[in-house]
């Protein structure tokens, strides 16, 4: 009973813990009036708003033109300037968009479905309202709060002295030396094939390009990251487990629902490449290790999200747990022609098709 009861308190201690310092963060970066980043956040609109919504980025090495998310971006900036640096806190986790303190005096809570858009335009466009806001020619504003938007700890004290072109020139400086840090890891770790391999692998994803998307950064950051500290830390961590619970909160904290498996799949494959070395794994070791990693990194993230609406629902009484059931219905069974189960039947054969090529491409190397 004790061999249980005192991992549980770690996680329970360390899950504590990073919730206190997700909290802590978020006011920290909410205590400071927008008018600290107007100028940066008008820059950047009109940035933005040149770019259109998707921004065109011509990848050299593919000879192809590819659109970068500006939409969520122009989102991500908008609920960044539209923090109530008098209510900090609950700003933050409301997360609204288009809202200008003293001056906004109609404010519409989150519901299921895509989030609210001004009624001055036909579709959505976050460039736009982005611009309104910044101009103080909004008409409603809007609350997001069932996401933590971590994003807010990083990118509003940047803001204080950069524009959006900046950030981006800065974030690929970033991912580049990311990069170099990681392939040299993974060549004095594992070997030089797997490197160049991890490489190519990075520029198919366009990874040296992702700087220019604020809304996919975050969580290339934390796979980058946390795969350095597992290969540089790998012979001293205890329990891998507890690191991928770790990983999982803080993948949620920042994450916009993505591409959040990416922090998941990338430090496991690395583990996995580590551990091979050291001895061949038989299938139901792959199995188990693959299941105890996937939960505990499962586990983090579910419980953050968890969190977030648990606090926003007692502390302010948003009744976002409403709002949570009815978008897991909305975005599980959608609005178009594929049902649920059909959803369910698909990934299941696909899953079947993965287990038996793994299978027999183990078998052929034994």
């Amino acid at each position: 009973m004790r061999k249980i009861i005192k991992p549980a308190l770690k996680y329970i201690i360390v899950y504590i813990i990073l919730i206190l310092l997700f909290i802590v963060f978020l006011t920290i970066s909410s205590l400071f009036p927008s008018d600290w980043i107007k100028e940066n956040i008008a820059e950047s609109a009109n940035i933005l708003e040149s770019e259109s919504n998707y921004k065109q980025v011509n990848v050299i090495y593919k000879g192809m033109i590819i659109p970068f998310d500006n939409y969520t971006d122009a989102l991500m900036l908008n609920t960044a300037y539209s923090i109530d640096n008098a209510r900090p806190l609950y700003s933050a986790f409301t997360a609204r968009k288009n809202y200008i303190p003293g001056v906004t005096n109609t404010v519409i809570e989150e519901t299921a479905g895509e989030l609210g858009f001004s009624s001055k335009y036909e579709e959505r466009n976050q460039v736009g309202e982005l611009k309104d806001t910044v101009n103080g020619r909004v008409l409603e504003s809007f609350e997001y709060g069932r996401y933590w938007h971590g994003y807010l700890t990083i990118i509003r004290p940047l803001l204080i002295l950069f524009n959006i072109h900046t950030i981006r020139v800065i974030f690929i400086i970033l991912f580049v030396a990311l990069a170099a840090i990681l392939l040299y890891l993974i060549y004095k770790k594992i070997n030089l094939i797997t490197a160049v391999i991890f490489l190519l692998g990075l520029t198919y994803v366009e990874y040296f390009y992702i700087g220019f998307s604020l809304q996919g950064s975050f969580l290339f950051f934390i796979m980058m990251i946390s795969s350095i500290i597992l290969l540089k830390r790998y012979e001293k961590i205890k329990s891998f487990p507890f690191v991928f619970f770790i990983i999982g909160m803080i993948t949620n904290f920042f994450d916009f629902l993505t591409v959040p498996i990416l922090t998941l799949g990338v430090p496991m494959l690395l583990y996995f490449l580590l551990k091979n070395k050291e001895q061949e794994l038989s299938i139901k070791e792959y199995i188990l290790k693959i299941a105890s990693l996937s939960i505990a990194w499962g586990m983090g993230y579910a419980l953050t999200w968890l969190a977030k609406w648990t606090l926003l629902d007692f502390i302010y009484h948003n009744n976002i747990f409403d709002v949570v059931f009815n978008q897991i219905s909305y975005r599980t069974v959608g609005e178009g022609d594929i049902s649920f189960l059909d959803v369910i039947k698909l990934n299941y054969s696909i899953g079947i098709s993965v287990c038996i090529l793994s299978i027999i491409k183990f078998n052929k190397k034994v």
